[in-house]
């Protein structure tokens, strides 16, 4: 019953969150030219690229943190991922902003000033998910949703202010990016030092740790950047910026099924930790039949988001963007493969073997991106969204079986798994009604 409940609050948050900037679609389509929008999604696609570097993927570090350090050491760990944040981004502005210089054919022709800021925007989301992160860690959905939605709405208000008012166009859009990121991830430093989460320090040992932790995430993390944005990564480049933001704009109307997939890990996640520590046997059934229970939920529900968009593409996208309706499925297609993958992924986090996923990931990338390019060669805009879906399945494919392979799990029970996990739910559902 917890788990449902905290599903049930991440998915409105995320839904919450991810509404407000549907909202601008719908406006930003009509608003902009395709051309416009395409500097958007070039800068997103920026952002994204920063990811892996700026800050190293430490919160994942500090979600696994809270399960296996003890209490008075999470600050000072925490503390330390905050300094390690600081620095990497500080390294990062200026190398993006170079490369960005030398190629600006990759984003659309942003100008170098977008790469250092994309840098900076990209450290300050890391920083905002350790908060989250370890609020999830700690089971408090209600408090991880209030500051989620927090910054999107903000995200929003900034971007109508300066498309709208300011009339800044595209470049109005990006600074709502980033400048409400930056504030709401001084929000959560703040939240972090008044409840004691985290002081600030830089502990060789915890850096030790973390750096043992997140180098080996930077090729998983940005193969995974490169899974999931290559197609954009070809259109810009080989198709130019107006075909960008026709597709770009697509793509964002497709990740509804990504984001009620992430709903569902974060509650997933801390229930998943705390059946691989329990030394209780059913624990590992448990873990398997919430796996073969989800695999098909997350087919189930991509069926019925994809045809609820095919209904009302129509209403978010403006006549000039009508092309985007054509690659629309696909997108639903690679966000529901992309739901396989975190259900699997979590368990290479919880048990370190992170270099075991970025294989994985790395091996998908180097395919995909091949199968990628030639669809595009050949078909356009329509095979880079096909592209987008076939990567999506070798991600969901590689990792799926690593594990099976590498981990000591009942895979092959599946009648026993699926069993126990009904079993533990009706237990646990009447425990709580006798002990309401």
């Amino acid at each position: 019953m917890k788990f449902l409940r905290a599903g049930a609050i991440y998915a409105a948050a995320n839904i919450a969150s991810a509404a407000v900037p549907f909202m601008l679609l719908p406006l930003l389509t009509r608003v902009l030219t395709p051309t416009d929008y395409g500097h958007i999604v070039a800068f997103a696609l920026l952002v994204t690229l920063c990811m892996p570097f700026a800050g190293l993927s430490v919160h994942s570090a500090v979600g696994v943190a809270w399960f296996n350090k003890c209490r008075d050491e999470i600050p000072a760990f925490n503390g330390t991922a905050l300094a390690l944040i600081v620095v990497t981004t500080a390294i990062v502005a200026p190398i993006v902003a170079f490369v960005v210089e030398l190629m600006p054919s990759l984003v659309a022709g942003l100008s170098p000033v977008w790469g250092a800021v994309a840098a900076l925007t990209a450290g300050a989301s890391v920083t905002l998910q350790c908060r989250l992160v370890l609020w999830q860690s700690q089971g408090q959905p209600l408090k991880n949703a209030i500051l989620q939605v927090s910054a999107s709405i903000l995200n929003v208000g900034l971007s109508l202010l300066a498309v709208l008012v300011l009339g800044w166009e595209a470049a109005g859009r990006n600074a709502g990016i980033a400048v409400s990121l930056v504030a709401m991830a001084t929000v959560a430093v703040v939240m972090f030092m008044l409840s004691r989460d985290a002081a600030w320090s830089f502990r060789p040992k915890y850096l030790a740790e973390q750096l043992r932790f997140g180098m080996p995430l930077i090729p998983h993390v940005l193969a995974g950047v490169f899974l999931g944005t290559v197609d954009r990564w070809m259109v810009s480049t080989q198709l130019g910026a107006e075909t960008l933001g026709i597709y770009g704009a697509a793509a964002q109307l497709g990740m509804v099924m990504t984001i009620l997939a992430d709903a569902f890990v974060k509650a997933y996640n801390p229930w998943l930790y705390a059946q691989l520590e329990s030394a209780n046997a059913n624990g590992k059934y448990n873990v398997v039949g919430a796996v073969y229970i989800a695999l098909p939920a997350f087919v189930c529900v991509g069926i019925v988001v994809g045809l609820i968009l095919h209904w009302t593409s129509g209403i978010f996208l403006g006549p000039r963007y009508a092309d985007a309706t054509t690659v629309l499925p696909w997108f639903v297609l690679g966000g529901t493969l992309s739901g396989v993958y975190f259900c699997m992924s979590s368990i290479y986090f919880f048990t370190g073997r992170t270099g075991l996923l970025a294989s994985c990931t790395s091996s998908a990338a180097a395919v995909g991106a091949i199968i990628v390019w030639l669809l595009v060669s050949l078909l356009g805009v329509q095979g880079a969204a096909i592209g987008f879906a076939v990567t999506q399945g070798l991600l969901a494919l590689f990792v799926a079986v690593t594990a099976i392979n590498s981990f000591d799990l009942p895979w092959s029970e599946i009648r026993k798994a699926i069993g126990t996990l009904l079993q533990s739910a009706h237990s646990s559902t009447r425990l709580k009604l006798l002990n309401p």
